[in-house]
C-alpha cells in the first residue's frame, strides 16, 4: 500500500469518527440526561377518578415535551378519567413524579417526557386540548363518547385521529390538528344530521383529502351539502409546515 492510499484511508477513518461522534452528541442533546448507554428502567403510575358530583363540560388538558399520548373512550357513565403513565426512572429522579389533577372541570397532565394512555368515560361532555412537543398523539373518539372542541398539536411527530359515527357531539365544535413536521392522519365519520367542513394546508408536503359526496370548495377544502343549513356542524382544520395530511371524512 502506497502512502497516498494510507493517507486516504486515514482521512476516511477520521471522517467516520467525526460523523459517529456528531450523532452521539446529537442523541445525547436530544434525549438529555434520561438517555444512557445501558437500558433505562420505566416507572409506571396510574391515576383515576369517578364522575361523582362533576357536571357540565370537562376539558382534558395535556402538555408534554416528548413522548406519546393515546386517548380513547369507554362506555362507562361513572368514569371521569383513567390515566396510565410510563416514565423513565432517570426522568423521575431529576424532575419528580408526574401527576394528574382535576380542578375547575379540567383534567391536567403537564410533564417533560412520558407515555400516557388516557381513558375517558361516557357520562360527561369532553373537550380535548393536547400538546406533544416531539412524539405521537393517537386519539379514538368512540364507545359512547361525548365530544366538543378538539385541539391536537405536535412540533415533531404525528397525529392520528379517529371518530366514529356513533358518538355524541355537543354544539358546533372546531377540530384543529397541527404538526410542525410530521403526519396528520384523520378518519372522521360524522353522526347523522351534523354538517361538516374540512380544510388542509401544508407549506412543504402533500394534502390528500377523501370526502365522498362533499362539495369541493378548493382542492384542499371540502364541505358537506348541508354545512350551511345544519343545526350542528363540525369544522376541521389540519395544518403541517413540513409533512403530510391524509384525511377521510364522511
Amino acid at each position: 500500500m502506497n502512502s497516498y492510499e494510507r493517507n486516504t484511508g486515514m482521512v476516511v477513518c477520521i471522517i467516520g469518527v467525526i460523523v459517529v461522534g456528531a450523532i452521539l452528541v446529537g442523541a445525547f442533546s436530544y434525549f438529555g440526561p434520561a438517555w444512557s448507554w445501558g437500558p433505562t428502567d420505566t416507572v409506571y403510575y396510574s391515576f383515576d377518578s369517578l364522575v361523582g358530583s362533576a357536571s357540565g363540560t370537562v376539558n382534558l388538558d395535556i402538555d408534554i415535551e416528548a413522548g406519546s399520548v393515546k386517548i380513547d373512550f369507554e362506555d362507562n357513565t361513572t368514569l371521569l378519567y383513567r390515566v396510565d403513565v410510563g416514565v423513565s426512572n432517570r426522568t423521575v429522579q431529576e424532575t419528580g413524579a408526574p401527576s394528574v389533577s382535576f380542578s375547575s372541570n379540567t383534567i391536567t397532565l403537564d410533564y417533560t417526557a412520558l407515555e400516557a394512555n388516557v381513558t375517558l368515560g361516557s357520562g360527561l361532555n369532553y373537550t380535548l386540548n393536547v400538546v406533544a412537543g416531539a412524539g405521537l398523539i393517537d386519539c379514538d373518539v368512540i364507545h359512547g363518547a361525548h365530544v366538543g372542541d378538539v385541539s391536537l398539536t405536535t412540533t415533531t411527530g404525528s397525529i392520528e385521529f379517529l371518530m366514529g359515527s356513533g358518538v355524541s357531539v355537543f354544539g358546533s365544535p372546531d377540530f384543529a390538528f397541527e404538526s410542525t413536521a410530521g403526519l396528520v392522519d384523520l378518519i372522521i365519520n360524522l353522526p347523522v344530521g351534523i354538517g361538516g367542513s374540512i380544510e388542509g394546508a401544508v407549506a412543504f408536503g402533500t394534502v390528500d383529502i377523501d370526502a365522498p359526496g362533499w362539495t369541493e370548495v378548493t382542492s384542499n377544502h371540502y364541505e358537506s351539502s348541508d354545512y350551511d343549513t345544519a343545526d350542528q356542524k363540525i369544522t376541521v382544520v389540519a395544518q403541517s409546515n413540513t409533512g403530510t395530511i391524509e384525511a377521510h371524512i364522511s
